[in-house]
């Protein structure tokens, strides 16, 4: 059987290391569950030095090449799990939201990580057609990719 392909996705911001923190933590969980993993930070181990803006760009990407990958990925995935929180960063989540109408689009389900009093992220129209399943936390969130979505 294929493996399920699991992007994950979120806010990448060097001054809140937190997001980039949970996509480390998730990534070898989901991988011994039966998942491939992609994830936008795929070759950006050196972000907090590359990124001259806080890891929007990273290096000699280009805005189109950043763009078009993370496309791709999207567009090949079988899910998303994404981080809808912004871990103290006041930077909106513009590159979450376009993956978020890309699966939209082609009809991939989303699991969002968002706390139940995040009620810009819960109830704003877009972004709850958007989203198939919220959890709360991290571990709510895996144990339902496991259940929902694992090898079985």
């Amino acid at each position: 059987m294929k493996q399920r392909i699991v992007y994950l996705a979120g806010l990448i911001s060097t001054e809140f290391p937190e997001s980039l923190e949970w996509r480390k933590r998730l990534a070898p969980i989901l991988q011994d569950s039966g998942f491939e993993v992609r994830t936008p930070l795929f070759g950006k181990q050196n972000l907090k030095s590359d990124s001259p803006d806080g890891g929007i760009t990273s290096g000699s990407a280009t805005a189109k090449s950043i763009c078009l990958r993370d496309r791709r990925d999207v567009r090949e995935c079988d899910i998303m799990l994404t981080h809808l929180e912004t871990f103290g960063s006041t930077r909106p989540l513009v590159g979450t939201i376009a993956e978020l109408a890309w699966c939209w689009d082609q009809r991939t389900p989303v699991v969002a990580i968002c706390a139940a009093d995040n009620y810009l992220m819960r109830k704003h129209p877009f972004i709850s057609e958007f989203v198939s399943h919220y959890c709360e936390s991290e571990d709510e969130a895996v144990d339902f990719l496991r259940r929902y979505y694992g090898r079985g």
